[in-house]
């Protein structure tokens, strides 16, 4: 072999060499990984996503739109779809999500007026998560409800089934904005929306968020029954409650709160009469203005606002009895000693209730009539219901009593601000003008009986109602016309509540502490402010 051909075939070896070097160094790039995204929801009918449920995602860069609606599909544990990501793995994008899809990115969203067979087609929910890099690990989206949950629990007493509950004068169409948040239409019309029966008694409707009067409406043997609620403004993802009490010849709403899937929003409430009860709240000066009457109110030292006088409020439809055998009133005058100082009687008159309020019966204080609570359960849904109080306050349930006091019967919750040698102290109250009375009370044992008594006064001291009870609104207790029958028919039912006792030779050893009252039982209102 000549010397030339030997430097060539060196040359070319090198040149082999170099060329495999340079490969090594310069490697092809990976095949972009697929996009997969992993949901973070709580769904208004599950607690996940359900195989085949499809959204439809947006990517977007610095440099413009990646890909705009594309179809995702849920397997189980994330979506995905045939979309990869982009080679530049510095390069930032914001993800954008929502459900259900559709074929174009949804400027509107209209929620089923027919919602009886599932709520899910009308649940639109998104995401939006900023800085995201492309990665072969799935992308972590928090889906939030845009849409408003409206929950109905119904307590049926009217001996028939109920027929479907609509929600009226709601507006079914949403505007969705660029970031997904979504507001009821201006321009369309309030329709009428059949709710989904979830279980016995309870029902619910996803719409879109907007300021409303409601009217609830459920069929009961033919007949239609209504009531219309107060003016409510529904927010985004947030969870309303309806609690109703249905009856042969009407229906009755009452408020209690609902923590479930959704954020609760709290309770609409009814709107009983033609036109709202006059309001206005001065905190700073240390009053309530409600229907005409002036109340002092203080903030105690558990942080709550409290009445610093009794309610002397007569709801619609009521009058005041007077008379002993009116088992079923309502509403009775407040008690005094009478000019003997032998016993209690009635004071009728405009200074007396004044001074002390009017004495209710649990049914009427927590918003309702005298025979409507047939059930425990319907009892029990009225914790912290507002009754009577104006908006914005409620009936001390039992956590607000337990809090200001601490003695519930044989319950002692020692960090009560007002509690002092194991009792509520009528003296530590009063030092910071909570003006608490041993008010007395018209006592009624159960729903049999047909002649009430007075309590309050007692021969050790003549000259002043020594005991009294509080409406609360919290169940405590059931008897039936059978010991343990069920079946038998409630014979009382009652609630959590305050008894003031003065039957001390000194002011500093009165007490208030808890107690179960009848819900027969009528006694003075304290209302409390709702925290915010």
């Amino acid at each position: 072999m000549s010397k030339y051909m030997k430097r060539l075939l060196f040359l070319s070896a090198c040149l082999l060499l170099a060329a495999t070097a340079c490969q090594q160094q310069q490697p092809e790039p990976a095949p972009a990984a697929s996009i997969r995204i992993l949901p973070v929801i709580t769904k208004a009918t599950a607690t996940d996503f359900e195989n085949g449920d499809a959204i439809g995602v947006t990517i977007t860069r610095e440099s413009g739109a990646y890909a705009t609606n594309a179809q995702f599909t849920y397997d189980g544990t994330a979506f995905s779809g045939s979309l990869k990501w982009y080679n530049e793995s510095t390069d930032p994008s914001t993800v954008k999500a929502y459900y259900p899809y559709s074929a174009t990115a949804p400027a509107t969203f209209t929620v089923a007026t027919d919602q009886s067979a599932g709520t899910s087609s009308s649940d639109f929910i998104a995401a939006v998560r900023e800085n995201v890099l492309p990665s072969p690990e799935a992308v972590v989206l928090p889906f939030q409800h845009k849409l408003t949950s409206i929950s109905v629990k119904a307590v049926n007493n009217s001996g028939t089934t109920l027929g479907d509950f609509v929600l009226q004068g709601l507006v079914p169409v949403a505007v969705v904005a660029d970031d997904y948040s979504a507001q009821a239409d201006a321009t369309a019309e309030p329709a009428a929306i059949k709710t989904c029966p979830r279980s016995e008694g309870k029902y619910e409707a996803i719409v879109p968020p907007q300021t409303a009067v409601i009217t609830a409406t459920v069929t009961v043997g033919g007949k239609e029954l209504s009531q219309k609620l107060q003016e409510a403004t529904l927010l985004a993802g947030k969870r309303y409650t309806i609690n109703v009490i249905v009856n042969p010849a009407d229906m009755k709403v009452v408020l209690s709160g609902d923590i479930e899937d959704w954020e609760n929003g709290g309770d609409l409430n009814p709107d009983n009469t033609e036109e709202p009860a006059a309001f206005e709240e001065h905190l700073d000066e240390g009053y309530i203005s409600y229907e005409g009457v002036r109340y002092n109110v203080v903030k105690l030292k558990d942080g709550k606002w409290w009445m610093a006088q009794n309610l002397a409020f007569v709801p619609q439809g009521f009058t005041p009895a007077s008379d002993l055998t009116a088992v079923t009133a309502g509403v009775f005058f407040p008690l005094k000693v009478n000019d003997g100082h032998t016993a209690a009687e009635f004071d009728t008159s405009e200074e007396g209730v004044a001074a002390k309020g009017y004495l209710y019966q649990a049914e009427v204080a927590l918003g309702l009539k005298v025979g409507d609570l047939t059930t425990v359960a319907a009892a029990e849904a009225l914790a912290g219901a507002q009754g009577i109080c104006p908006a914005g306050w409620h009936i001390p349930s039992y956590d607000d009593m337990n809090g200001l006091i601490g003695k519930m019967n044989s319950v002692t919750n020692s960090s009560a601000p007002y509690q002092i040698n194991a009792n509520g102290s009528i003296t530590a109250l009063n030092e910071d003008g909570f003006n608490m009375d041993a008010f007395g009370a018209v006592t009624i044992q159960d729903n049999t009986k047909t002649n009430g008594t007075f309590m309050g006064w007692a021969t050790a001291y003549p000259d002043k109602l020594s005991s009294g009870m509080f409406c609360g609104s919290s169940y405590a207790g059931v008897t039936y016309n059978t010991a343990g029958d069920e079946t038998s028919g409630i014979k009382n039912l009652q609630f959590w509540g305050l008894m003031a006792m003065t039957n001390k030779s000194s002011e500093d050893q009165y007490t208030c502490n808890g107690t179960k009252v009848s819900y027969r039982i009528a006694g003075p209102v304290r209302c409390v402010r709702n925290a915010e």
